[in-house]
């Protein structure tokens, strides 16, 4: 039966929607739709094989397990988020995703070759098959730059790895056996051949994970913006120094930017050979080799002591810088006329070099810690020392300078690598360049005036994109304002709902008067609760006063919570002119948040105009040119009939009214008789009830019409002229008790004020009182016309003391919540309060019961609970109030959200 009921079905709703239907527009027509037997039964088995055939025969999809894998956690991931409104593009979301987890590796990958070292090695590998990255590289470790360090911190890392990589250098025994020069260069390359080998594999494996995404996305372009960035910076950081060693005549082999002002060979500083005047001494029948005494990196021949074979003496620019101390020309004994010579080939001016106190483009100061390397007999105004380049930084990347090391000091220069460079700076278009349509999510605690409780949170991200332009050559900047698209620059439009801050989703300077978004966490918001300030409102469980955050609620969703409703804002008007019209009503009350500010009602497409959203609005159902509706008939489906006979598919505003079943238990025993307290004057009903019951009793009757008539006006809109309310959903009894029992009225949800007054009129004083007797009484009224629509409300007024017996006030509110809510009971005593402690001991079990039962799940409209209480009413204005005061916290409160 369910097969044909289900075609049945499915093929009027193709018939209906025909091209337009949900199954040609999501799925391309590709769906196949199988009837499958009940899971357990033998038939449940039958149908894979034709499944598998099925699936064998479709093209694939996926290519690889992981790839499939990742798309089914994404797609669950966004449809777990729909309450959020996550309707952004599946390849977008993939792509970021994918994005993220491959730049969070990329540090690692570049340092060590691996996407993970701890608690093992996990090498590069595609993520969507699991396959190895199959390409070259070296166990070498590198270091990149880490801002979070400081400067020394950086340098103490640097100069560690740079070492460690110079110990893998196969030919490193070839130091002083082979011009300085030579051997230099050649480790240069080594270190620069291992750098290019790791950039080149992490780069392939970047590219790799990434290919299967469309090209353009902004995740991935700042990825490969920061892959550039880290291997401009690897590269940078095996860059030796190259300077002549403090100590001998070897090259600096530390890193470039090794900080200290000494530099350092990394060697003993001591000549390995061996003597050559030694060696080749002709004279000696025994040749003994003896070490060369001179420092590593000599010039001129090899010599153990220089005295021993040479002059010796000091040379006659003894303390110049290079200066290698001792004469190196003949024997003092040979003499020599021309002045004393060491063998270095030359003697440096050795005054600190002039690149002193410059400015650099991050706004440091820079001073060379070197020393002039001009020979000292030259004439020369400006120090410079053996660096050739300028030492300063690129301005637009973390290169050096490509200029002249002294061109530092002339004014307004521009330090510049000689590269071509990206932008670095954002989109300067007006809009907004990408809105993350994946809703973020954090868990925060809500504190409110009623409760405290943990929810999720969402609020949207947006992000201005990075420039796309390239500066040439030798230039700062490039032409025209910056751009994140040079083809199809789109831009969102800026404008945030002023409740959650989502933007727009259509085009910046779209033609369409309304903005269109998803909405999220109402964080701009605060709730406005008419009445009281202690008056509250409940949303879907949650209780809410005025000055409450209404981050808790989502923006597209409270006006579903609340029902038919109103919205609060700040009154518009000015110079006092009036303000209302049909969508606004001014509030004369003051409301809180700002109760000195005024406020208006207004009507929610109004709210919604407003804000500049578009929702859909509540229409008529019926043809356009309908004659009335009877009123009193009932709608095909879900909806009403209004008053002036227009069908609606919605909930009648009327019916999501709070109602409830009122049992008023008064008593009319003899003292209710004593004329010390007497009906309210100037009345509609005054002089009727004063003909009947000039008394305490007609005091009573009196208080109950205000009561009647303040709960007509909620239902007919504030009308009191008809005499009947069609649809009344409160249903009230009364009880008059004294030693016996009187049923004035029973379940009476249809007479008007004036009716139900005519009820109760003919009822007098006497006898005595029996508290017990009228409680078990209304027990069986209660549960006798018990409705799951309507509350139950007992209100039980007497005007002296009598025993009631705590089980049977137990047994009635226990009773209440079997049947499935929880009573509300209100002792109101017309007497002296001294005479009054039994009222008060059933008002406070009432309360105690009904403050232990369980959260009512058929509250579905946020209705709040009216607690049970004991009010004292000493005279006949005090009654009237009470009752009026109690009619009231019947009336589901007007709240809103404000921003």
């Amino acid at each position: 039966m369910a097969n044909p009921r289900f075609a049945l079905k499915f093929g009027r709703i193709v018939q209906e929607e025909k091209d337009a239907n949900f199954i040609t527009q999501l799925h391309s027509g590709k769906l196949n739709i199988i009837p499958w037997p009940v899971i357990g039964s033998p038939e449940f088995y039958t149908l894979f094989p034709m499944i598998k055939r099925r699936l064998d025969g479709q093209e694939t999809a996926h290519k690889t397990a992981g790839e499939f894998l990742l798309t089914m956690k994404t797609l669950m991931a966004k449809l777990k988020a729909t309450q959020a409104n996550d309707w952004g593009s599946m390849s977008q979301t993939l792509a970021a995703h994918r994005a993220k987890t491959v730049g969070m590796l990329l540090k690692t990958a570049l340092q060590t070759g691996y996407t993970e070292t701890v608690p093992q090695r996990e090498p590069l590998k595609n993520l969507d098959s699991d396959n190895f990255i199959d390409m070259p590289d070296s166990d070498a470790v590198f270091f990149l730059s880490d801002h979070a360090m400081s400067v020394e911190q950086n340098t103490i890392e640097r100069e560690s790895m740079v070492e460690a990589l110079i110990h893998c250098y196969k030919d490193r025994d070839l130091r002083q056996k082979v011009p300085d020069v030579e051997f230099v260069g050649g480790l240069v390359t080594f270190l620069n051949g291992l750098a290019e080998t790791r950039i080149n594999r992490v780069r392939y494996w970047l590219d790799t994970n990434l290919s299967r995404f469309q090209a353009g996305h902004a995740s991935i372009e700042e990825l490969y913006r920061t892959l550039a960035n880290a291997t401009i910076d690897l590269h940078m950081n095996v860059q030796l120094c190259k300077v002549q060693c403090t100590s001998c005549g070897l090259l600096c082999i530390q890193s470039r930017f090794h900080g200290d002002s000494s530099h350092d060979c990394k060697t003993n500083h001591s000549c390995i050979h061996t003597c050559w005047y030694c060696d080749h001494d002709m004279d000696s029948d025994v040749k003994v080799s003896k070490p060369c005494g001179m420092p590593a990196g000599h010039a001129g021949q090899h010599i153990c002591m220089v005295d021993t074979h040479l002059c010796g003496t000091s040379c006659t620019l003894l303390g110049k810088q290079g200066c290698m101390e001792q004469c190196t020309k003949a024997s003092a004994m040979v003499g020599h006329s021309d002045e004393h010579m060491c063998p270095a080939s030359v003697h440096m001016c050795g005054m600190p070099c002039d690149l002193r106190d410059i400015r650099t483009p991050t706004g440091k100061t820079y001073s060379c810690k070197n020393l002039c390397r001009i020979a000292h007999h030259e004439p020369h105004t400006t120090h410079e020392c053996e660096t050739r380049l300028c030492p300063v930084r690129c301005q637009l990347c973390s290169r050096l300078c490509q200029e002249p090391h002294m061109h530092g000091t002339q004014k307004g220069v521009v330090h510049l690598c000689g590269e071509e460079h990206s932008c670095s700076a954002l989109c300067a278009a007006d809009g907004i360049c990408e809105i993350n349509t994946t809703p973020q999510s954090v868990e925060a605690m809500f504190t409110g005036k009623n409760e405290t409780f943990q929810y999720t949170k969402y609020t949207q991200a947006m992000k201005r994109k990075n420039c796309v332009k390239v500066i040439e050559r030798g230039h700062t900047e490039h032409d025209g304002p910056h751009s994140h698209d040079t083809i199809n620059p789109f831009h969102f439009c800026n404008v945030t709902c002023t409740d959650c801050g989502y933007y727009c989703i259509l085009p910046f300077g779209h033609s369409q008067q309304e903005h269109e978004t998803s909405h999220g966490s109402m964080s701009g918001s605060t709730w406005s609760v008419q009445g009281p300030e202690s008056t509250s409102v409940e949303v879907n469980g949650r209780k809410f006063s005025a000055g409450d955050d209404g981050a808790p609620m989502m923006c597209n969703m409270i006006c579903l919570s609340m029902g038919r409703h109103v919205h609060h804002d700040y009154c518009r008007a000015t110079d006092g002119k009036n303000c209302e019209n049909a969508d606004i009503r001014h509030l004369t009350i003051r409301m809180h948040p700002n109760p000195d500010q005024p406020k208006d009602a207004i009507t929610h497409s109004l709210h919604w105009r407003r804000k500049g959203g578009s929702i859909p609005p509540s229409f008529c159902t019926l043809p356009m040119f309908h004659p009335p509706t009877d009123p009193g008939s009932r709608p095909t489906g879900l909806g009403y009939i209004s008053n002036d006979g227009h069908a609606f598919s919605c909930d009648n505003p009327v019916a999501l009214q709070q109602a409830f079943h009122v049992i008023f238990v008064i008593d009319r025993s003899f003292s209710m008789s004593a004329s010390d307290r007497m009906p309210l004057v100037n009345t509609p009903c005054a002089a009727r009830i004063r003909q009947s019951a000039n008394n305490r009793l007609g005091a009573v009757f009196s208080a109950l019409y205000g009561f009647w008539s303040s709960r007509h006006a909620a239902f007919s809109g504030g009308s009191t002229a008809s005499r009947t309310v069609v649809g009344r959903r409160d249903a009230y009894s009364v009880v008059a008790f004294n030693h016996e029992i009187t049923l004035c009225l029973l379940n009476d949800f249809t007479s008007s004020p004036d009716e139900l007054l005519d009820r109760v009129l003919p009822h007098h004083p006497r006898g005595d009182t029996d508290f017990n007797s009228a409680l078990s009484a209304t027990q069986e009224i209660m549960a006798g016309f018990w409705s799951t629509d309507r509350k139950p409300v007992i209100v039980f007024l007497s005007d002296g003391e009598c025993n009631a017996s705590d089980e049977v006030i137990r047994e009635t509110c226990r009773l209440a919540l079997c049947m499935g809510k929880p009573l509300s009971f209100h002792a109101i005593s017309f007497g002296a309060d001294s005479s009054s402690s039994s009222l008060r001991r059933m008002a406070n079990i009432a309360l105690e019961i009904q403050n232990s039962a369980p959260a009512d799940l058929t509250n579905v409209l946020g209705d709040a609970m009216i607690p049970s209480s004991y009010s004292i009413a000493l005279d006949t204005v005090a009654l009237s109030e009470t009752f009026l005061s109690l009619a009231e916290s019947l009336r589901k409160p007007r709240a809103s959200l404000l921003h």
